[in-house]
């Protein structure tokens, strides 16, 4: 019986998270997502942003079960449009994964979460999935919705599938995310899965 439970619970890791390594500058890393400027992840600021046109309507948007927390919260925030500067390590990273994946763009931004705060359950309305750096801030696991918690330093995240982050403890968390638009969290595991030039820059 429990080996039934077992196998369960390892289809449903495996259907919101792919853990993989790559050779990557985490220190520069985080030396670029101090360089850009960040505004808060919240229905106040993102309604503002589409009336004045500065982001059109559904390419950013969250489903959130918890309206109340995200019609004003603060701790959790997004970078502006990060530079891409082809001797940085942000755009190396984004060049890499738009070879594989076969995309124009991922539109790749920094994340923020306040050490105290915690970022309720939400599903990402216009990415079906997305590649996380974790550059700072590893003490706290990610959480979905009736799968489970896990740690990770890189990996492929199913973001139409609710998730969430509990209280982020000692420090500020920063993340670096390359947004999927184009193909489902199944299918852009695949392509990871398979691609050669990938598996060369593993650690």
């Amino acid at each position: 019986m429990s080996s039934i439970a077992d196998d369960r619970l390892n289809d449903l890791k495996d259907s919101v998270i792919y853990h993989f390594k790559i050779n990557h500058d985490k220190d520069k890393l985080l030396e670029e997502s101090s360089s850009v400027r960040y505004n808060a992840i919240n229905e106040k600021n993102l309604e503002r942003y589409k009336r004045l046109g500065f982001i059109e309507k559904d390419t950013i948007s969250y489903d959130v079960e918890d309206k109340e927390w995200f019609s004003n919260q603060k701790d959790w925030k997004m970078s502006s449009k990060i530079n891409d500067d082809p001797n940085s390590e942000s755009e190396r990273l984004h060049n890499i994964f738009k070879k594989i994946l076969q995309v124009d763009n991922l539109g790749p931004r920094f994340l923020t979460q306040k050490e105290g705060a915690d970022v309720h359950y939400h599903i990402d309305g216009e990415t079906l999935c997305a590649i996380n750096f974790l550059v700072r801030g590893d003490q706290t696991p990610i959480s979905f919705k009736d799968v489970g918690h896990f740690y990770y330093d890189v990996a492929l995240i199913n973001t139409n599938h609710a998730h969430s982050v509990p209280k982020q403890v000692d420090e500020d968390r920063v993340l670096f995310k390359l947004r999927i638009k184009q193909m489902t969290f199944k299918e852009a595991k695949e392509k990871l899965v398979a691609n050669e030039n990938l598996r060369e820059l593993w650690n």
